[in-house]
């Protein structure tokens, strides 16, 4: 694993912490998603993005994870098409400036890849995490974190790792902001 992750370009996970914090600083909504394994990574983030991230007396970050909602989900699948699960609930609540984060192992899930499209047409912020070569949502990202693999597990396994690194980076840069915001 640390052979993978040596392969790994870690500006990419330095550029995708300045979004997040930028998303902050603008007050712009997080919108997470992935299918499978890669939909609990993307619940995960969410937590940690809401809860692990929360500083003391500032706002907290506003991110949601598209692949929580099962009701909708499902609904979207038997009733529209499963290729619509994402981009449908992105269209509905994403608006230009905001953030959307892509998980796919493979990056080319037709769900995935059509809330991409979507969010690229619309002045949404694109992050893209797969594994692979990046498939279609690392061309389409504006920020592309790879993990050069073709092994699900170890793909997975260092995207949640990714997660918690911005988490971390993010948490402390928040406590930063706490601190000058009392001072003055």
């Amino acid at each position: 694993m640390g052979k993978l992750l040596a392969k790994m370009d870690c500006d990419s996970v330095d550029a995708f912490t300045d979004l997040v914090f930028q998303a902050w600083q603008d007050d712009r909504q997080v919108f997470v998603f992935g299918n499978g394994g890669s939909a609990a990574t993307a619940s995960h983030y969410v937590t940690d993005l809401v809860k692990t991230c929360a500083v003391g007396g500032i706002r907290r970050l506003r991110a949601f994870c598209l692949a929580d909602n099962v009701p909708l989900t499902t609904a979207l699948g038997n009733d529209v098409s499963y290729d619509e699960t994402f981009r449908y609930p992105l269209e509905s609540y994403a608006r230009a400036g905001d953030l959307a984060i892509a998980i796919s192992g493979s990056g080319t899930s037709p769900n995935v890849v059509l809330a991409c499209e979507w969010a690229k047409q619309n002045g949404v912020t694109l992050v893209s995490l797969t594994g692979f070569s990046g498939g279609t949502i690392g061309e389409m990202a504006d920020v592309h974190v790879n993990v050069p693999s073709d092994n699900y597990g170890a793909i997975e396994d260092l995207h949640l790792s990714v997660g918690h690194m911005v988490i971390q980076s993010l948490h402390e840069r928040l406590k930063i902001t706490s601190t000058e915001a009392l001072a003055s």
